[in-house]
């Protein structure tokens, strides 16, 4: 017969696993409300820098037959991987894992910066200590993606790199979620030709110049937005089903305590008048 203490002590600790389990659930679920919501303004303001950044690209390479900026052929790779600084969305930080390793077999001599706690197991090749990798909070979209443009740039112009992939996490719905391989550099063309005609005075290649660093964080911020929303998603996901499986496992233990308690008051019951009727 199971031990009614043993039962109790269970029973604790279920409990307290469901009022953590909630706990971090609402924690995530407030967080992924404050990404969806935050950065609107940046974003719009981007997208009218993104683009008059195009037509601007699109007018040099028509009128100055130049597309330095977007068929670079001479040079190395750099793989950027975002992966995740907290666990509890395993599934999520293995499509990751999965996709890096895959993009990363293809691109044997690139450039391999990660970032995120868990994506340590990632293979990484990186040059000089020039960004700053530990970062307090990647909520702080703005900041985190004004961040990498400037890792991106730097690699561009001083490290020969033609070509910039980004392992991001891809958001289908609340309930799926996947790996992607972004390609932000050289620029696709597809971007280019979908542009209209505008009129910008000077040498529009200084200017591509000037704003290439605000075009990949507006990149970034789209990037890292969607990454967040898959991760966020992923981890109430998983807490939702840690609680559903933790209040079942209340459940039952609350069931097995009343019937272990049930027997038990019965086992006694059957002694006493056992007893008695011994004694008659």
């Amino acid at each position: 017969m199971e031990n009614l203490k043993v039962i109790k002590n269970r029973i604790k600790t279920v409990d307290s696993i469901i009022k953590a389990t909630n706990a971090m659930k609402m924690v995530s679920t407030v967080k992924l409300a404050k990404v969806n919501n935050v950065n609107k303004f940046a974003k719009e303001c981007a997208e009218i820098l993104f683009d008059m950044f195009s037509k601007a690209a699109r007018e040099s390479i028509f009128e100055q037959e130049n597309d330095y900026w977007f068929s670079k052929k001479n040079g190395k790779t750099l793989i950027i991987v975002l992966s995740t600084d907290q666990g509890f969305c395993g599934s999520f930080k293995q499509f990751i894992q999965d996709k890096a390793d895959e993009t990363i077999k293809n691109n044997p001599e690139a450039y391999i910066e990660v970032f995120g706690k868990k994506g340590a197991n990632i293979k990484q090749n990186r040059i000089e200590d020039i960004s700053q990798r530990e970062i307090e909070s990647r909520y702080d979209i703005d900041a985190f993606a004004s961040m990498l443009s400037q890792l991106v740039s730097k690699y561009i112009h001083d490290y020969s790199v033609n070509k910039v992939l980004v392992i991001s996490g891809e958001f289908k719905n609340v309930l799926v979620q996947r790996a992607k391989c972004s390609k932000i550099f050289p620029i696709p063309n597809e971007d280019i030709t979908k542009t209209r005609y505008t009129s910008i005075e000077g040498n529009r290649l200084d200017f591509i110049e000037a704003v290439f660093e605000k075009y990949l964080s507006k990149v970034f911020i789209s990037i890292v937005t969607e990454h967040l929303v898959s991760e966020l998603s992923a981890r109430v996901m998983a807490m939702d089903n840690s609680v559903r499986n933790a209040n079942d496992m209340f459940e039952k233990l609350k069931s097995l305590y009343n019937r272990v308690r049930q027997d038990k008051i019965t086992q006694e019951l059957t002694e006493i008048v056992s007893s008695i009727e011994c004694v008659q």
